[in-house]
């Protein structure tokens, strides 16, 4: 089962911000004045006075000197905002990627286009309905009237949309949510893209990692193929049940798409303590 935190709601809206993220992190390890906080963060006082603004109305950053002129005012993070960041620290262990050099990025967030979850939104909509499909994700914390194509949602976000869709769709096994995927990852635009080309199955899996980069930036993809196989194996992620039903899914879709009957079989998993998640494909 997905990690249930009373912070998911505050993660996502931080998320969904490259400034409030930077902002938050600023402030992390104490105090600041807004100018300095624009000076380390290189953003304009305009969006940093914002961030605390929107920030402030959650109740994750606060004025420690309210009295004061507003250039004198001085912000810090309140115990709601330090246990966000704690939240972050360890979503970052768990998701981190790491560079050329073998060092983790830091502050880094792990995210997914919202192009690909609209279309799971909308598909979902028109196989169970508006009313269904608005009752099961009513207590998500995002607004999916928030969301566009040019979105990114935090994964842990993403892996609670896909918790609630299983609980309220699925019998436990999340074979729905394998499903949802299979039939609607060849509308995903970066997927899309790759099909269009009508390249051999053995290359377009060789292309893999490059799409997984557009579309998830978390974790790292490696393919392995044959003329007639191809082993996907997903590195530094922690994923949820839902996660793996997810990519399980995904490679199904693509050989219905193509109209192979071909056949993916989940081999091993980072949660049964193996160095990846390894999906085998064979057509």
């Amino acid at each position: 089962m997905i990690e249930q935190t009373p912070v998911w709601s505050d993660f996502s809206f931080v998320a969904a911000s490259g400034y409030r993220e930077r902002v938050l992190n600023a402030l992390s390890r104490k105090p600041k004045f807004p100018k300095d906080v624009a000076h380390e963060t290189t953003l304009r006082i305009t969006h940093v006075s914002r961030a605390l603004r929107e920030m402030g109305g959650r109740g994750l950053v606060n004025c420690l000197n309210p009295e004061a002129k507003a250039r004198g005012r001085i912000y810090g993070v309140t115990e709601a905002g330090a246990s966000l960041l704690a939240y972050f620290d360890r979503s970052n262990r768990r998701f981190v990627p790491v560079s050329a050099r073998g060092t983790p990025y830091v502050g880094f967030v792990p995210k997914i286009r919202g192009s690909s979850v609209l279309r799971i939104l909308a598909a979902l909509r028109d196989s169970k309905g508006k009313e269904a499909l608005d009752g099961a994700i009513r207590s998500w914390t995002i607004d999916p009237r928030e969301i566009t194509e040019d979105s990114w949602i935090s994964v842990d976000a993403c892996a609670e949309l896909l918790e609630l869709v299983e609980a309220r769709f699925g019998d436990g096994s999340y074979s729905f949510i394998r499903a949802v995927f299979a039939t609607t990852a060849p509308s995903f635009p970066t997927i899309r893209g790759e099909l269009a080309r009508r390249m051999s199955l053995r290359a377009l899996s060789e292309r893999a990692p490059v799409v997984y980069a557009k579309e998830w930036n978390f974790g790292r993809l490696e393919v392995e193929t044959t003329p007639r196989s191809a082993d996907l194996r997903h590195f530094d992620w922690m994923p949820t049940p839902a996660m793996c039903a997810m990519f399980h899914g995904i490679y199904e879709g693509i050989l219905h798409w193509r109209g192979i009957d071909g056949q993916v079989r989940k081999v091993r998993c980072v949660r049964a303590g193996d160095p990846c998640c390894e999906y085998h494909v064979t057509w």
